[in-house]
């Protein structure tokens, strides 16, 4: 390679150097929030981070009442109304179970209350998630309800 062809190649490098810097300068943070550091891999490096996890969220007496007015009727719906083996043998949930679900307002479980939901709390939900998980197709099609497109601002 001849001394020029050298030279024009490092001076092209350079000017690519200085672009990729003046770039770089100018670009704003895409993170625009402090990062914060995953617990789980935290603690799998044995580091243990209380704060993000203690104190243990408390249920108040309030709340506790609540869960267990609902937990109930939907308890005694699944025991005594939902027929498991006839939904795994047809592959179909009845359209009169899918009525009584709607009814119960378990299409809504986390959609605040303002749009015609329950707006459930996480604890909430997760109690009456215990009682739902009594038939699995009904499980299954309730969770990907509240999965699909329903993520709410608390």
């Amino acid at each position: 390679m001849s001394g020029c062809g050298l030279f024009l190649r490092r001076a092209a490098a350079a000017r690519a150097r200085r672009a990729l810097v003046a770039l770089t300068a100018s670009r704003r943070p895409l993170r625009t929030s402090p990062q914060s550091r995953a617990f789980a891999k935290e603690l799998c490096l044995g580091k243990i981070e209380k704060n993000g996890v203690f104190p243990f969220p408390e249920v108040s007496q309030d709340e506790l009442n609540e869960i267990n007015q609902l937990v109930k009727p939907v308890e005694k719906f699944f025991l005594e109304e939902v027929d498991s083996r006839k939904i795994d043998r047809e592959g179909k949930i009845p359209d009169d179970t899918l009525e009584k679900l709607k009814s119960l307002g378990l299409f809504g479980m986390q959609v605040p209350e303002e749009y015609g939901g329950l707006g459930l709390s996480h604890t909430m939900y997760a109690r009456l998630g215990e009682a739902i998980s009594l038939d699995p197709s009904i499980t299954v099609t309730l969770a990907a309800h509240q999965a699909i497109g329903l993520k709410w601002e608390r």
